[in-house]
């Protein structure tokens, strides 16, 4: 995933991460309202799917993926894990 990056650019990058996933996740959850996680958890949930995305789509064999289509790819996956489980909250949840 981090192959060629430096100690620093991996920093830079997982700081950036984590403040765009903030920002997200403070919009999800003024979308997602009681469906949400809140902000804080909307936040984790993003992140922790963006970085599994971005581990699935580097088990895809190279060259099946285009390199400017992987963050996309990666954002994606975070959004349908956001998705699933504000779905599988709101079918636990009592009405």
């Amino acid at each position: 995933m981090f192959a060629g990056l430096s100690s620093d650019m991996m920093m830079y990058f997982v700081a950036l991460s984590v403040a765009a996933s903030f920002f997200v996740g403070n919009a999800m959850d003024s979308v997602l309202g009681a469906l949400g996680f809140g902000p804080l958890g909307n936040m984790i949930v993003l992140l922790a799917g963006f970085f599994l995305g971005l581990n699935a789509v580097d088990l895809i064999p190279f060259g099946r993926v285009p390199s400017a289509m992987i963050i996309p790819a990666a954002i994606a996956v975070s959004f349908a894990i956001l998705l699933l489980l504000a779905v599988f909250k709101r079918m636990v949840r009592p009405t």
